[in-house]
């Protein structure tokens, strides 16, 4: 392709900042959309910003709406959320379809939206978020976050059987324990419970974004052959 039009959700995320660092220096990036729930400033005359609802049923037209007239070459998802208290037992029937919503459903309605011109084109490249728990059965606690990233391991599969024809590579990474907003404000984790979790590790560290953000960039911009797969990025945890 000779430009790209990039599409990244979840724009305000610790792992997407050190992602956009590195596609910002791309020279043939024509635009980059930010969809992000939260305030987002930048002055950069090629980042389009889009106020984005994750969690409100989302809806195809609306997604087309915010890119119209661009034709998406890369889509990097990186938004997502977890209740701190996931439990199969306890999860209220609204947080359970919370958060499929956010971590899956929406994720179907931006595909829909961007897999046609993507089609017509003849290129695409699609990175999806999933987590390294999610094919060991998640934690006790995050009952149906694992379920929804369960979920984008299924897309990655269809969309790479159905899709691969067009030149349109699809693959997701799954990050394990990485220093984060994530863990740190979502999940509330202390440093000291931080620490704790890390010795688990065998590279004995906590993962940091810039570990993810490589891997990523590889998939999106540097890989013409590789679709289907899903990358741990974990440090040697889920072995």
């Amino acid at each position: 392709m000779d430009s790209f039009n990039v599409l990244i959700t979840g724009a305000n995320s610790d792992l997407a900042q050190a992602f956009i660092a590195k596609v910002v220096k791309i020279p043939n990036l024509k635009k980059l959309h930010l969809f992000t729930h939260s305030d987002y400033q930048s002055n950069n005359e090629k980042i389009k910003v889009h106020s984005f609802d994750f969690s409100s049923n989302t809806k195809v037209n609306l997604v087309k709406e915010a890119i119209a007239g661009e034709s998406i070459t890369h889509f990097i998802q990186f938004h997502g959320y977890a209740y701190s208290e996931d439990n199969i037992q306890k999860i209220s029937s609204k947080d359970f379809n919370d958060t499929l919503e956010i971590n899956l459903t929406s994720v179907i309605s931006i595909l829909k939206a961007i897999l046609p011109n993507m089609e017509s084109q003849s290129y695409g490249r699609i990175v999806l978020m999933s987590t390294a728990s999610a094919v060991h059965g998640g934690g006790k606690n995050s009952f149906s976050y694992g379920l929804a990233k369960h979920g984008v391991l299924y897309l990655v599969k269809h969309l790479s059987k159905y899709y691969t024809n067009k030149n349109i590579l699809t693959n997701s990474v799954s990050p394990g324990f990485i220093r984060s907003k994530f863990h740190t404000q979502v999940l509330k984790k202390t440093e000291a419970e931080m620490e704790e979790r890390a010795k688990s590790v065998r590279l004995g560290r906590i993962g940091n974004p810039e570990d993810v953000a490589r891997v990523i960039y590889n998939l999106a911009f540097e890989n013409d052959f590789v679709t289907g797969e899903n990358i741990k990025i974990d440090g040697g945890d889920f072995i």
